[in-house]
């Protein structure tokens, strides 16, 4: 079990905010992540679409907040497009999935990130052009998320708690697959 799990856990866990990101968390005690419970394909309007479809879902689940997209194109990272959170980040039952940005993008979780707004569960591969550390892959993206006939994308899967959680496979941009949101 992590350190930081451990601290948490007891309760012993001071929040100190001094990072890139400062003031940002302030009075957010953690931030929640769920999978879109819908799919689709590589042609969802790039990194703006998916944001949407995101806070579409959130605000249908009642979810306060705002929530992106974990989801990098080549020109734009979810590493510079998400906050960069030192606390928590949880399921939307309240399931520990990092102690903060740091531990979401060092290769593994600790829960697979495989509950909907609402709290279903949903299985299946998902949008990210995004590697384990928060940087895009470079090879291909669907035309930045705008297509769905030409290229590839990168892809993590719901049922991973290692780096695959991210970065499992890279299938053809007509697949339909969900997508991973975000509480900023």
């Amino acid at each position: 079990m992590k350190p930081l799990l451990l601290l948490a856990m007891a309760g012993l866990l001071a929040c100190n905010d001094s990072g890139t990101d400062s003031g940002m968390d302030s009075g957010i005690s953690q931030r929640r992540i769920f999978v879109t419970d819908t799919i689709q394909n590589g042609n969802f309007g790039g990194t703006a679409g998916a944001d949407e479809l995101c806070a579409s879902q959130a605000a249908a689940a009642r979810l306060q907040g705002e929530f992106k997209a974990w989801l990098s194109t080549i020109s734009s990272p979810v590493s510079g497009r998400l906050t960069q959170s030192s606390v928590p980040y949880v399921l939307v039952d309240g399931t520990l999935i990092a102690n903060d940005w740091n531990d979401l993008v060092d290769g593994s979780i600790f829960a697979p990130i495989n509950l909907d707004a609402n709290q279903q569960v949903r299985s299946g591969d998902v949008w990210t052009g995004t590697l384990p550390d928060g940087l895009p892959y470079m090879n291909d993206d669907c035309e930045g998320f705008t297509s769905d006939s030409a290229g590839i994308a990168l892809c993590g899967t719901t049922a991973s708690m290692n780096a695959n959680w991210t970065a499992n496979a890279t299938p053809p941009c007509s697949t339909e697959l969900r997508l991973y949101c975000i509480e900023q």
